[in-house]
């Protein structure tokens, strides 16, 4: 078994396939796809994640309720 690897566009659902390599290819064929991902505002946070060490500070909520 052969491999070829090759980046195209996918038009009207049709792959096509470069012709340096029509000539090497068998009738029958295993086709793999691959996508990137492509990048959202969703699945990055907003804001980076960050450390706070609140050991010995009370929370007082009386207090957060004046402001």
């Amino acid at each position: 078994m052969e491999a070829f690897e090759f980046q195209t566009i996918v038009k009207d659902g049709i792959i096509r396939v470069p012709e340096k390599f029509t000539k090497r290819l068998a009738k029958n064929i295993k086709v793999i796809i691959l996508t990137e991902k492509e990048k959202t505002t969703a699945d990055s946070p907003a804001f980076p994640y960050f450390a706070v060490d609140t050991d010995g500070y009370v929370f007082d909520r009386e207090e957060a309720n004046e402001r």
